[in-house]
């Protein structure tokens, strides 16, 4: 019955410290996008509407410097008199990342770094889960039983409610989602990738992810970096959850990713993401033998001058208002 006062407590003392660490030590933020658009479907909320996007970067620059991500910890400060400093940052590399985003960040000369899956780029596929996400969530009717093989790997499900177009039936079809999802993120790269296009025969709807949702050309990466306005990251080849793979995977992973973004842009990268999130000890180790000077975790909390620069941490911001987001960054992160 006390549980929940405590955890109250725990949390306000937990504010009164972070306030007070901020105050006194040096920080800075790094905010987490993915796309500046929107979608049919979107259930990782990960598109922010244009004008919000617009909206929010004005706002963050009447109240921090906006500093390019390899910049950020030579940029820190602290005390309430200080101007925050914030890193702005984009994962997966879609093309409204380009088309979108861009000339908003360029308006106010904000940098930012978009971290490529590259083994999407010039790949004329949608990334693997916004596949999933068109062919299970756009509202049509689905067969009552699934079942799919790729690689060795079978995947089954019976529920009568997918047939449904009710409420009922969009419950149905979210579970039925969540579970494939976590299903094909276990798979290594080549069995997920197979089982997405028998996903396609089986519902076309799963190759209509929508406008703005598929992954840069390499093309459009060039003109991306052209103004040096964004730079881009590394994000492994294949989206995989690192901690999964085997030592030599993981290197062919990670230095792929790093010689395609070299290729790229014509310069080798300094920043690396991790997919998800998903990191272990080796991977960390990984990722700095191959050369990169930080890496993006998706943990939310400040970058402090003693933060690991291979686990920098970052906050999503979602498509709110202008002032939602100041609200939230004033209560949790900002001075």
């Amino acid at each position: 019955m006390i549980a929940g006062p405590v955890k109250l407590v725990r949390r306000r003392l937990e504010r009164i410290r972070r306030r007070a660490r901020r105050a006194a030590e040096p920080h800075g933020l790094v905010l987490m996008y993915h796309r500046v658009g929107a979608a049919a479907v979107d259930p990782w909320r990960l598109c922010v509407s244009a004008e919000r996007f617009a909206s929010q970067l004005a706002r963050l620059s009447e109240r921090a410097d906006i500093v390019g991500l390899d910049a950020l910890r030579g940029a820190l400060r602290a005390g309430r008199d200080a101007r925050p400093v914030v890193a702005i940052t984009f994962d997966d590399g879609y093309v409204d990342n380009l088309e979108v985003a861009k000339p908003i960040l360029r308006e106010r000369s904000a940098p930012a770094t978009v971290f490529l899956t590259t083994g999407y780029v010039d790949g004329a596929k949608p990334f693997w889960w916004d596949s999933l996400a068109a062919a299970t969530l756009a509202g049509h009717s689905l067969p009552a039983q699934v079942h799919l093989d790729a690689a060795g790997a079978s995947f089954a499900w019976i529920d009568p409610a997918l047939e449904r177009t009710d409420r009922r039936g969009a419950a149905a079809r979210r579970r039925l989602h969540d579970r494939l999802w976590t299903w094909l993120s276990e798979l290594d790269s080549t069995a997920r990738e197979e089982t997405i296009r028998e996903l396609e025969a089986w519902i076309p709807q799963a190759t209509q992810a929508g406008g703005g949702a598929r992954p840069m050309t390499a093309a459009e990466v060039r003109d991306l970096v052209s103004d040096g306005v964004l730079t881009i990251g590394a994000h492994t080849v294949s989206h995989c959850m690192l901690s999964r793979l085997s030592t030599a995977d993981k290197v062919a992973e990670i230095e792929r990713s790093r010689d395609d973004c070299r290729r790229l842009a014509g310069r080798e990268p300094t920043c690396f993401a991790y997919p998800h999130g998903d990191l272990d000890g080796e991977s960390i180790e990984l990722v700095r033998a191959a050369g990169f000077r930080l890496a993006c975790t998706s943990r939310p909390e400040l970058v402090w001058s003693d933060t690991d620069p291979y686990t920098i941490p970052r906050v999503v911001v979602g498509d709110w208002t202008a002032d939602q987001l100041i609200d939230r960054l004033d209560r949790e992160w900002l001075p």
